[in-house]
């Protein structure tokens, strides 16, 4: 029986941990290939898994896609939403927000990739996950986060801003640096990627975003 047969079935029973193996892999060749060069015989040999199980667990290409873009934005929201019901006073919410975010991005870089893909998506319907995405995810993180830009705000922690625009920004220059790093490599001469290059953004980032919202 082959390698990825093994892993499909274990006692006449498909793993429930094959489905995670699955979504993983299809994150990565996604972001890779886009959604029209993505293939799933590259994401069951990367998950180690027959190609009938993708099609058993999401029947399709596109609700893959889906789910993979589900399972992206579901723990984003999960560990961005811990930071900020914390009781951490603003500030450290800010610290604290900034630092997971980026975090959340630079141990997978292809996601920022994905997303970025998925915003730009053609067609003439567009994209069919957006919206979903939206309501699930992105604006609760988004209510939180401009909630505590608000509050610190009113307490005279920072300074007065748009909390909207607040976000837009921080969110730019948090994926900006991992979508783009092939280009950046080009015209730097140096590995963007790089865990010394990695540590100084964060370093840069956070020193940015401080010294522009907290009050002096």
């Amino acid at each position: 029986m082959p390698r990825s047969t093994k892993l499909a079935v274990k006692n006449g029973k498909i793993p429930v941990e094959s489905k995670s193996l699955i979504l993983r892999a299809a994150l990565k060749e996604f972001a890779q290939e886009g959604f029209a060069g993505a293939r799933t015989e590259a994401i069951a040999q990367s998950a180690g898994v027959n190609i009938a199980l993708i099609f058993y667990y999401f029947k399709n290409k596109e609700r893959l896609y889906g789910e993979a873009l589900d399972s992206n934005y579901a723990e984003w929201s999960q560990r961005m939403l811990a930071v900020l019901n914390s009781t951490a006073a603003p500030r450290q919410k800010i610290k604290d927000y900034v630092s997971a975010h980026f975090d959340f991005v630079a141990e997978t870089p292809s996601r920022s990739r994905l997303v970025l893909q998925e915003m730009m998506r053609k067609g003439r319907l567009g994209s069919p996950h957006i919206l979903r995405l939206a309501r699930k995810y992105i604006r609760r993180v988004h209510h939180e986060l401009g909630k505590v830009v608000s509050d610190g705000a009113k307490a005279g922690d920072f300074t007065s801003l748009d909390p909207e625009q607040f976000i837009y920004s921080v969110v730019g220059m948090i994926n900006f640096y991992f979508a783009c790093a092939p280009a950046l490599k080009a015209v730097s001469g140096h590995e963007p990627l790089d865990p010394s290059r990695v540590k100084q953004r964060k370093r840069e980032v956070m020193r940015f975003i401080t010294q522009a919202l907290f009050a002096r």
